[in-house]
């Protein structure tokens, strides 16, 4: 994707031509190579990045006038530091192998870069300058272009994470494998936050039909022509979410003893169902597997004409599994509405939100002092009691 998305445009493919060792990487310009000198007037070579800003696969003009450098504080060829266009010393880590310790600024006079040609070759300038007038044969084009293989589960540019400088935050979660158990309504909340994360797999679960009921619950809209398909949930989810990325397993099935081990070699699981006997059989798998998991649920009655109740996250690990007795496996009341599957789409979300929040926090995505193992949010109090 990396070496097709510089050949369509013209600035970024006229870097290449020039003889940049230009790459993208997790949504960023990065261009290596570029000679310049340190405070021991030696000639080093270091990297500018940032982030690419675009419309589908096109280039737009730059977001702003910035860089970021991998190198030395850059000098004059007397060894002097230049200041004029270094903002400040900011480490930044991009990938592991790509870490910015300065940040430069140089804005041009009218104010902007038109492309990422003009911006990234006065960066290049700016610091070769002084390298040259040491050496007239160094440059920041005399390496043998290679694109760097940035192997992506999206199907274009992920250019919200690298201009959020979330890359390698995002990366803990990179390879991981990840299960949905339902998708009738938190489960397919769920499936929407963990799709624009970039687990190398999503893997759903459920062997029931999309309805006219279904449309009301879950994220986006359904088609009156998608639902006299009547396709299977997984198969609607998966045609869906494919457009956007790579990695979406379906299994057109419901969870019991003979199947259960379709979950084997996951890295976490999202339980997103009510059915008391297919939950137990699960989460016992999911217990001797060693694997750690989140059962979410919602409760809900009719007072005085209105909704009222809970939404609840429990958290299950192999070191902690102390909260089990929250995770109901007994048949719900009659009474109970959210058993006769009539769901609230706010809600649903919001118990995926919990649950995606406490997946992310077990990976360290969201820094916490205490992990909360139960979590339960009482509607009508709007309060959200905590467990650790």
């Amino acid at each position: 994707m990396s070496t097709q998305l510089i050949d369509l445009n013209e600035d970024l493919r006229r870097l290449k031509d020039e003889g940049y060792n230009i790459s993208i990487v997790s949504g960023n310009l990065v261009i290596k190579g570029i000679p310049y000198v340190n405070k021991d007037k030696k000639i080093l070579f270091g990297t500018i990045y940032c982030p690419l800003t675009l419309s589908g696969e096109k280039t737009v003009p730059p977001q702003d006038h910035t860089v970021r450098f991998t190198g030395e504080h850059p000098c004059d060829q007397f060894g002097t530091e230049i200041n004029s266009f270094v903002n400040s010393a900011q480490q930044h880590t991009l990938i592991a192998d790509i870490i910015g310790s300065y940040y430069f600024s140089s804005k041009p006079q009218n104010g902007s870069y038109p492309d990422f040609y003009a911006k990234m070759t006065r960066y290049i300038e700016l610091l070769s300058a002084p390298a040259k007038s040491i050496d007239q044969s160094v440059s920041a084009q005399n390496f043998e272009y290679e694109s760097y293989n940035d192997f992506s589960v999206f199907k274009y540019p992920d250019t919200f994470t690298a201009r959020a400088g979330l890359s390698s935050i995002s990366e803990r979660l990179k390879n991981q494998k990840i299960a949905i158990v339902g998708l009738g309504g938190t489960g397919s909340f769920v499936l929407d936050f963990v799709s624009k994360t970039p687990v190398k797999q999503i893997s759903l679960f459920d062997g029931d039909y999309m309805l006219n009921h279904n449309a009301f619950r879950i994220p986006g809209t359904m088609t009156l022509d998608e639902l006299e398909k009547k396709p299977s949930k997984v198969t609607y989810f998966k045609e869906k979410y494919e457009k956007f990325r790579d990695g979406i397993i379906d299994h057109d099935v419901f969870i019991d003893d003979s199947n259960v081990a379709l979950l084997d070699g996951h890295d976490f699981v999202f339980i997103a169902i009510d059915n008391s006997e297919a939950k137990r059989v699960i989460i016992e798998h999911l217990m001797v597997s060693k694997i750690p998991f989140v059962d979410l649920g919602i409760g809900i009655s009719v007072v005085n004409n209105s909704l009222r109740g809970s939404i609840r996250k429990t958290l299950i690990t192999p070191e902690n599994c102390g909260y089990l007795n929250k995770i109901s496996t007994d048949k719900a009341s009659g009474e109970d509405i959210y058993s006769q599957n009539i769901q609230i789409s706010e809600l649903n979300a919001l118990n995926a939100i919990m649950g995606v929040i406490a997946w992310k926090k077990l990976n360290g995505f969201y820094l916490t002092e205490d992990t909360f193992y139960n979590s339960t949010f009482i509607i009508d109090e709007e309060e959200i009691n905590n467990e650790t």
